[in-house]
């Protein structure tokens, strides 16, 4: 069977829900892992690898992958290191505040060494986001390592850029991309970081300067409004937001929506359809309070792909306003 490698930070989310009386909830989060359980959901085999420390908290990130159907067997475990965890606070219906905690951590002493032989045996894709890279010097050798590998091996590489400037800041996320954006097969990123990277606000003037840069294909998801996609063949689709039910719970919106977008070409859904079924299946995240939880099953989205096909349901209209509920901000929080 094919597998999709991804590789990330192990993270423990505590969400506060309530300060009078203090209540909290705790759920196993992370960008790479909210894709890997999103893909996994589908039927996809994936593999994820990374560098954890030896505690509870790696405990239970590899529980809950292992759990999902997440192959972790390549993952690393570092003795006497410590893994991160955030802490996430409702700001109001549509935001939410996160405060990461991360510096020190076992991935974050992650390098090339730590990376198997055979890790990408049998690997179809690779899936990263810029995360890693941001986390210090070895684990950028490390990611920028694994993409070499990949790409001298023929196996396609796909990026979403999810900036996170408390670790790092726009020149070194340019740097960070940059370095890499012609080797990558599919480039996902938001309006923010499409502004950063490109220096353009409009965005499908941006979607162009991305896709010179050398991906075949480049998903720009601006939030509210929708989201585009370039392709191999030039041709370039988009989706309007599907709406979801106040209070939103925009934390792994944009990985969501990765897994929906890789795991329906996977299956072979045409572009036109995979991408209103990815805005679907984000939605179904953000309406939920943890990362990945609402992550719809594969009869679900074996459903809405049906109703989508036969044109039973339409995609909503892009850059339409909202309308008595929220819609999802596809890569406002990933």
């Amino acid at each position: 069977m094919n597998v999709i490698l991804t590789m990330g930070e192990p993270l423990m989310t505590f969400a506060i829900s309530d300060r009078r009386p203090f209540a909290v909830r705790a759920h196993v989060a992370g960008a790479e892992i909210n894709t890997a359980v999103g893909l996994s959901r589908q039927g996809v085999a994936v593999r994820f690898f990374s560098r954890l420390g030896d505690d509870a908290l790696a405990d239970a990130a590899l529980a809950a992958l292992e759990d999902a159907g997440v192959d972790t067997s390549s993952a690393v475990r570092a003795v006497g290191e410590r893994t991160g965890l955030i802490v996430t606070e409702r700001v109001d219906d549509h935001e939410m505040r996160s405060e990461h905690f991360r510096s020190g951590t076992a991935t974050s002493r992650l390098s090339p060494v730590d990376i198997p032989g055979d890790l990408l045996d049998g690997v179809a894709s690779v899936h990263l986001t810029g995360i890693v890279p941001a986390l210090g010097d070895g684990p950028r050798a490390a990611w920028e390592a694994l993409i070499r590998q990949a790409v001298a091996r023929g196996i396609p590489v796909s990026l979403d850029v999810n900036h996170r400037p408390q670790l790092i800041d726009d020149n070194g996320l340019r740097s960070v991309v940059g370095g890499v954006i012609d080797r990558i097969a599919t480039l996902f990123c938001n309006e923010a970081e499409a502004l950063v990277l490109t220096g353009e606000a409009d965005p499908r003037r941006a979607l162009a300067a991305l896709v010179a840069r050398g991906p075949g294909t480049v998903v720009l998801k601006l939030g509210r409004r929708g989201v585009l996609a370039s392709l191999p063949d030039g041709r370039v689709l988009e989706s309007g937001s599907f709406e979801v039910p106040l209070p939103t719970h925009p934390v792994g919106a944009g990985d969501a929506f990765n897994a929906g977008w890789l795991g329906a070409l996977l299956a072979g859904t045409a572009p036109e359809i995979a991408l209103p079924l990815a805005a679907w299946i984000a939605a179904r995240v953000v309406a939920h309070p943890a990362d990945h939880d609402g992550f719809p099953s594969a009869t679900e989205i074996d459903g809405m792909r049906t109703a989508l096909l036969a044109g039973d349901l339409e995609a909503p209209p892009f850059d339409a306003p909202a309308a008595g509920q929220a819609r999802l901000p596809i890569g406002a929080t990933s």
